[in-house]
């Protein structure tokens, strides 16, 4: 079996936050190396693991080089932290930690700062999840990586539906005002605007709308509330009808508005 060894965190760094956010000091990780692909990574027993809550697939190819390199261009030392079952394809979700260094960095947080890679949320609790948006954040604002190339990370309006246009199957952030909503016995929409055969239209399974409940309720939301408040989507473009995002968890939507209690509560606004 490979080697494992424990993966300690700490620090100020955004990097080091994100490490202490999202992964136990106590957890243990296995040695594995990167591969060819981005955000792929291998152990010596030939199981793979690939890099969960980070999407690159709005970089275009040799935009940018995410792999990880000791800053004295010697191999870096990676340990995976298996954070799941396997997909489909036998990949396993997990933690990418970064031992180039004297101090750990989380090779997720590492991504999002320097623009190679998109929030892409799965399995990250509430404090891990603040941490790797405000990573992305950063490069946002700096223009960093992809955010400051033609054809790379960009915001979408979900208002210009047109500008959607040639990025189907990119992972892809959109902003803008739902104007309504919609409910089939199963599936949820959230429409972006008042012509569905060709405005953004945003899905999430029926089944799943007490989970986005919850997450919405940090904030005071509820599904119900959302027409006429603009929010931000986030998740992999599909043409079906005009733009389509499915919604898979609860972290690919956050209201942009003014925080405001529950129903029933207080201090609404």
């Amino acid at each position: 079996m490979a080697e494992s060894r424990t993966a300690p965190g700490g620090g100020n760094d955004p990097s080091s936050a994100a490490l202490s956010s999202c992964v136990s000091g106590e957890t243990t990780g296995i040695d594995v190396t990167s591969t060819s692909e981005a955000g792929l990574f291998v152990d010596t027993d030939g199981h793979r693991y690939f890099a969960t809550e980070i999407s690159s697939s709005h970089i275009e190819p040799r935009s940018a080089d995410a792999s990880p390199s000791s800053s004295e261009g010697g191999q870096a030392r990676l340990v995976a932290v298996p954070a799941g079952k396997p997909n489909r394809w036998g990949f396993i979700p997990a933690w990418i930690i970064d031992h180039t260094d004297p101090r750990p960095r989380l090779y997720q947080a590492e991504q999002l700062l320097t623009g190679n890679a998109l929030f892409s949320p799965d399995i990250a609790a509430s404090e891990c999840a603040i941490s790797l948006r405000s990573a992305e954040a950063v490069a946002r604002r700096a223009k960093s990586g992809a955010w400051g190339t033609a054809g790379g990370a960009r915001v979408f309006s979900g208002a210009a539906p047109a500008s959607f246009q040639g990025n189907a199957g990119r992972y892809v952030i959109a902003r803008g005002r739902i104007v309504s909503l919609g409910k089939t016995r199963s599936t949820r929409y959230l429409n972006f605007g008042r012509h569905w055969k060709t405005d953004l239209t945003v899905t999430l399974k029926s089944s799943d709308e007490t989970a986005f409940n919850e997450g919405l309720g940090a904030n005071g939301w509820q599904i119900d509330d959302l027409t006429g408040l603009f929010v931000e989507v986030r998740g992999v473009l599909q043409e079906k009808d005009g733009p389509l995002i499915a919604l898979r968890h609860p972290g690919q939507i956050r209201v942009l508005e003014g925080k405001r209690a529950g129903r029933g509560g207080q201090n609404s606004n």
